[in-house]
């Protein structure tokens, strides 16, 4: 049974449920630390058992729908495909197992893709000068259009729409972007894309194609993670399957990869 959280208590019964496996579904984690009790964009509800248990957790922010639970084999499909056609969202993240599962009933409608999930904490945090900074509200536009430019967003993200979700992050704590700028005009960014006490999703690295090959992506990374773990915040990043490049760059940099998410994208 499906039960709109509204109570303080469902939403730390929510958090003792994801337990030590939180990193591994991070936007979930983040978004109901921040948001849990509900906004007029994000809700989240538990679904309960006959026993009355938790058996799953769906949270929607703005048209991204997040699930988890922990009976990936054995979870009622039919429950999430019902979610599904009930809100219509236009971005759908499962664990991988439980996307496996899916992936027949999501097809038609939505473009599959995979990510990996890697924990960040292992990066050796080195003190030194780095070209990187820390962006500021006017700089959030630029990074927006940094990122839209690249397929990997545009085929995922409204502009306006993204625009509007990073700005709203940035207002309210829950986002940082890092930067470097050539003359005043950033051409590489990353960013938190949530920030909770004690953790943080970093992701988002972007450099203009002018720019690349010439390690400014290492820089603008370890500058954050320097930045983040300074202030004691964990930190946890994605890389898509296909971005091999990227992958390679994480783990020369020494994250781990620690699960994998199923995302689904619709047509």
């Amino acid at each position: 049974m499906l039960v709109l959280v509204r109570e303080e208590h469902e939403k730390q019964e929510i958090i003792r449920y994801l337990g030590d496996k939180f990193k591994t579904v991070p936007y979930l984690y983040v978004n109901t630390i921040k948001y849990g009790l509900g906004t007029d964009m994000v809700k989240t509800w538990i679904d309960r058992n006959e026993k009355g248990e938790i058996c799953g957790i769906y949270l929607m922010y703005y048209d991204c729908i997040h699930f988890y639970t922990k009976e990936i084999n054995d979870y009622p499909i039919e429950r999430i495909i019902n979610f599904i056609e009930t809100y219509q969202p236009r971005v759908i993240i499962l664990q991988g197992n439980v996307g496996d599962r899916c992936n027949e009933y999501f097809s038609e409608n939505y473009f599959i893709e995979r990510n990996h999930v890697i924990d960040m904490d292992p990066i050796e945090i080195e003190e030194k000068e780095y070209l990187s900074e820390i962006g500021t509200k006017k700089d959030v536009e630029q990074v927006v259009d940094l990122l839209i430019a690249d397929p990997e967003f545009s085929n995922v993200y409204d502009r306006k729409i993204l625009l509007k979700q990073m700005i709203d992050r940035y207002d309210n704590k829950f986002s940082r972007y890092f930067v470097i700028k050539d003359a005043g005009k950033v051409v590489a960014a990353y960013s938190t894309y949530g920030e909770v006490p004690g953790f943080a999703i970093t992701n988002g690295v972007i450099v203009h194609p002018d720019y690349r090959r010439r390690g400014l992506a290492s820089d603008v990374i370890k500058f954050a993670c320097y930045t983040l773990a300074k202030e004691n915040i964990s930190r946890v990043s994605f890389v898509n399957y296909n971005n091999t490049k990227s992958l390679l760059l994480h783990e020369k940099l020494g994250a781990k990869k620690i699960a994998t998410l199923a995302k689904y994208i619709k047509k």
